[in-house]
């Protein structure tokens, strides 16, 4: 006969993979749509933590002493690429050498910057249609469904090799996640349906993704995180004119001094657009309207 205290202990081993991680997985990310992500993946079994706040610029934020702190508490942070990432980076690793540090981009070949004012780099938003640019390439992976997918996959890998025991759980959610993106790929596709034309000019170059996507392209005006010189801000305004544009896209983290410039030689009017919204498919979905509303 098996004794009581046998039986305890085979039950405790029995449990114990469950009880690995009671707690939810302390999961930190740079920008708040990755948040989304992570949430929409990990579930309950995930508490995650944003590194840029809301209004913030991800090109040159600085974390808090209270973020550091927080870090050095994480189990897995989510780089995404953008740039001060690049300047923190040695001191985030510093603080917790224990934190499983896992880009989100590892499976994504990242397009180029665009290199001049006005211009863009084309491309595909197929992954085999980029060359790797894993340390300098465009960051915002995020605005294409597509890339999502990929990211999604990245983050239920990782939290399935953090945590084994709720495994069906982060399969089951990224399945329901791939759903919903889908979804959300047909109300854009819906809404930019047919355009009178396929050219939109935006301040920072945060939509070459979404552009690419649904075969749109993006004239920025800003290039390599600053702003426009006299000259370069006359090319746009030609540019512009001949192409008849007549709004101009510019995003809250930044001024829109530049743009209203713009918009004042042309005739026209700046509309705002937010890449770092935290209900990235509704905040997609509205961006394909703006877009869509400007092309007719």
């Amino acid at each position: 006969m098996v004794s009581k205290l046998a039986k305890l202990l085979l039950a405790t081993a029995l449990a114990f993979p469950a009880l690995a991680y009671a707690q939810p997985l302390k999961v930190a990310v740079s920008v708040v749509p990755e948040k989304y992500f992570v949430e929409q993946v990990g579930g309950s079994h995930v508490d995650v933590s944003v590194i840029v706040p809301p209004g913030a610029e991800p090109d040159s934020y600085a974390p808090k002493a209270a973020q550091m702190k927080d870090l050095a508490k994480t189990q897995i942070y989510f780089p995404m690429g953008v740039p001060f990432e690049k300047a923190w980076q040695s001191r985030i690793a510093s603080v917790n050498p224990n934190m499983d540090v896992v880009p989100v981009y590892g499976r994504i070949c990242r397009r180029q910057w665009p290199e001049g004012v006005g211009d863009d780099d084309g491309g595909s938003v197929k992954t085999k249609g980029y060359p790797c640019r894993p340390s300098r390439g465009d960051p915002h992976i995020w605005m294409s469904p597509v890339l999502v997918r990929i990211m999604a996959g990245t983050i239920r890998d990782t939290l399935i090799a953090k945590d084994p025991a709720h495994a069906a759980d982060y399969r089951q959610n990224y399945r329901k996640f791939a759903l919903h993106i889908d979804k959300i790929d047909s109300e854009i596709l819906k809404a930019l349906n047919n355009p009178h034309a396929n050219e939109f000019l935006v301040y920072h170059p945060a939509f070459g993704y979404f552009a690419r996507a649904y075969g749109l392209h993006q004239l920025p005006i800003q290039v390599n995180g600053t702003d426009p010189t006299p000259a370069q801000l006359a090319r746009v305004i030609n540019i512009a004119k001949q192409k008849q544009i007549k709004v101009v896209f510019v995003e809250p983290q930044f001024s829109k001094r530049a743009a209203k410039t713009i918009a004042s030689e042309i005739g026209g009017q700046v509309v705002a657009v937010d890449p770092l919204a935290a209900d990235w498919g509704k905040n997609l979905v509205s961006v394909a309207h703006a877009f869509s509303k400007a092309l007719k």
